[in-house]
């Protein structure tokens, strides 16, 4: 009759290492989530402004192409 005790052993393992990789799992997923948020805040903050002066350029380029048409 074959020993079972290597497998039961080496299944407990794997349980155990299982278990340690979905607490992990769990973690990096909470922190994922937490850093996203702020991430897309700091991006909106930076994009909006940049937005703004090159809508700004733009108006200004194309109200001082119209006049100088006029002249």
């Amino acid at each position: 009759m074959p020993d079972t005790k290597p497998t039961e052993k080496a299944s407990q393992v794997s349980a155990a290492d299982l278990a340690a990789l979905r607490d992990d799992i769990t973690k990096l997923t909470a922190s994922i989530s937490e850093l996203v948020p702020e991430q897309a805040s700091a991006t909106t903050n930076t994009v909006y402004p940049f937005l703004s002066v090159l809508a700004a350029f733009s108006a200004g380029l194309l109200i001082g192409v119209m006049s100088h048409i006029r002249k």
